[in-house]
Parts: structure tokens; sequence; C-alpha cells
């Protein structure tokens, strides 16, 4: 897996398409992951969300095209996807400090965020615990869908929103954990990306034991040998990104593994307290066999 080649052919994407729609699903595809595991490791290695990103430059590029003089403001703002002229002036000014107009004057101070590229950096002071574990096929009994990236700093995809807010109860009341939730997969989350329709399809719940309840769905996991990663660390927006990096950027290029695409990966959570910096869970990332 060529991360780094990955990412930088996503950046030019971006730049190639500055001016049509631009789908996250795309972004993964181009990356060779799903747009969870995406999503996460771009807003950690770049400090902000693809999305946020993509306005930064699209609104970088208007000022180009406003202080050339040539197309009227709503014909920019259209160009680069906003509804309207007031839209676009709305984020141009929050971007700016300036309306648009404003734009077109000598001596007004305006900002540029130029293009991103990823670089390789001298990294793996910290040690990577991991195993290797085959399983056999396998269910997971929980809430299925198509999840989207996540925004605004918010860890939590609306799946596991809508997971927690729905059947939280499950975990924690009338013996819920011991009918529904069991080792080794007490709480899971499982992330496909289907390069078919290029989307990313998740279920979040836990191992199947034989009781469905309703409004629940069952995924069938297949068989796969899997490189299972320790994390001792709280669940938060900081700490999962950042797993999520290193088993990216540093593990896989560094072993001769390479993950297998067909296969989703598994956020797997024990019980226990989620925001202590001591709790330890795991990521189990699907690997080709050697």
């Amino acid at each position: 897996m060529d991360w780094l080649n990955g990412m930088n052919k996503v950046m030019c994407y971006i730049e190639e398409n500055l001016t049509n729609q631009i789908r996250h699903e795309s972004l993964a595809g181009i990356a060779c992951c799903s747009v969870y595991e995406f999503s996460r490791v771009f807003s950690f290695l770049t400090g902000m969300p693809v999305s946020e990103y993509i306005r930064r430059r699209r609104l970088s590029q208007a000022v180009f095209d406003i202080r050339a003089g040539e197309e009227k403001i709503v014909d920019i703002a259209l160009k680069y996807g906003y509804e309207s002229q007031t839209a676009f002036a709305r984020a141009f000014k929050e971007l700016h400090g300036v309306a648009p107009l404003s734009a077109r004057k000598t001596g007004v101070f305006l900002k540029n965020y130029p293009p991103m590229a990823f670089s390789l950096t001298m990294k793996g002071a910290d040690v990577i615990n991991f195993r290797i574990e085959k399983r056999e096929s396998f269910q997971i009994v929980g809430l299925s869908g198509y999840d989207e990236e996540c925004e605004n700093g918010e860890h939590l995809t609306p799946l596991w929103r809508r997971f927690m807010d729905e059947y939280d109860f499950l975990l924690w009341n009338g013996g819920g954990a011991d009918n529904y939730y069991t080792a080794p997969f007490w709480q899971v989350g499982a992330y496909w990306y289907e390069a078919e329709n290029g989307r990313t399809k998740s279920i979040i719940g836990a191992e199947f034991k034989g009781r469905k309840p309703e409004g629940m769905t069952i995924e069938t996991i297949p068989a796969a040998t899997w490189a299972v990663f320790s994390v001792t660390s709280s669940t938060g927006i900081e700490c999962v990104p950042a797993a999520y990096t290193r088993i990216m950027t540093e593990w896989f290029p560094a072993s001769q593994y390479k993950r297998d695409e067909k296969v989703p990966n598994l956020e797997v959570f024990p019980e226990g307290d989620t925001a202590s910096e001591d709790y330890t869970w795991e990521l189990w990332m699907p690997v080709l066999e050697l």
C-alpha cells in the first residue's frame, strides 16, 4: 500500500475538480480505503475535515477569479458550487473578512490556502503493538447503513450516534450485555468500502449470538486474516484518528502485509470507561496472507 502516493493523488484530484462536485467516496477510492478510514486519517494529518480543506481551496481560487474582473460574482459563485451569490458572499466574508466585491479593490488583504502535499517524515519512535489472528466467518447484529464523513470535529459517525441514542440501553439495562454483547466482540463497528458504488457501508453492533433486537440487521463478516492493533487511550476525537494514521502511514508501509480490500476493518470496544486514557480497545485490519 503506497499511502503517500495515494494521498497525493487525492490532492491532485481535488485541485483538478475544484469547480466540479467532489464526492468523499471518490477520494477514499483513490486512497484505496473506506470513507471512514480516509476521513480519520485526512483530518488527523491536515488538522481539518476534507470538506473544510475543499472549501478553503475553492474560496482561495475564487479570489483570483474576482481579481481578474472578467466574471460576474454570481457566475463565480456558481462555478465553485454555491447555490446563490448570497451563500457565496457569506462564505467568502467568513474566510477572507471582506465581501467578494471588496476583493477587487487594491490594498485589501486576502487569504490564500495553497494546495497541500504529503511528504515522507521520520517517525516510528513509539511502539505499535499488534498481533496476527485468523477467524472463520462470523456475523454482526446491529444498525447497518451507509455512513458519511463526520463533520465539525465530531468523532462519531451518524450511524454510531444513532446506535448510541436508540440502542445504548441494551448495553446496560436488563441484562442486555449478556444477551447481545459477548466476547470477543462485545461492541464493534465494521466498515466496507464498496468500489462498485464508491460508498462506505457500516454496521454498528456486536457479534451475533442468536438474538436480533427489533430494528437491527445482520451482516456477515467473511473468514480472514487480521492484523489486530491494541490501543490504550480514550476513544475521543484525538485518539481514534491518530491510531488509524499510524497504522495506515507507518505500519502498512513498513510491513510486508497488504490490506485485504474485500474485507471490512473493525473497531472493537470492550466494556469499560471509553473516556479513560487507560482504556484499551482494538483496531482489526484485514490483511492478505504473506
